[in-house]
């Protein structure tokens, strides 16, 4: 009993499973992007409170699929309409991305490297992707 308390109250410690939430596919993550640069939120959880640090293979590759989905819709949505506000969206999706991944003992690094990759193919140097990631970083 004494152990089931003391775990119940380190809430600092990162959540081990991936939020249900975060597991309904890309188009609930871009609905949710469309606060970007604000408070978005899948489920009531920020982005990166998605890569859950001690997450299952099949975890990472759920939230990999999804995340790579959505970042692939935007960046085409951006090469046609460079001036929406598909540019913001992505960013913010890739600093949220690495809000969350980076810290996660390299479990998400080949994740975040795709997502990079996606972003490269696109105008990552205009000030709405910058306003964007810089945002996601922050609170993504």
């Amino acid at each position: 009993m004494v152990a089931a308390a003391s775990a119940a109250g380190c809430g600092s410690e990162p959540s081990k499973t991936v939020p249900a939430a975060c597991l309904q596919g890309s188009g609930a993550l871009e609905s949710a992007l469309a606060a970007a640069p604000g408070a978005v939120r899948i489920g009531g959880r920020r982005p990166s409170q998605c890569f859950a640090h001690a997450s299952s293979q099949g975890d990472v590759e759920n939230i990999g699929s999804i995340f790579v989905e959505a970042a692939e819709h935007l960046a085409s949505d951006a090469r046609a309409r460079p001036h929406g506000p598909a540019l913001l969206r992505l960013g913010f999706l890739i600093g949220a991305a690495h809000r969350g991944g980076d810290s996660a003992q390299g479990i998400y690094s080949e994740l975040l490297r795709r997502l990079d990759s996606v972003a490269a193919g696109i105008g990552t140097s205009s000030p709405a992707y910058r306003r964007g990631r810089a945002a996601g970083r922050d609170h993504g």
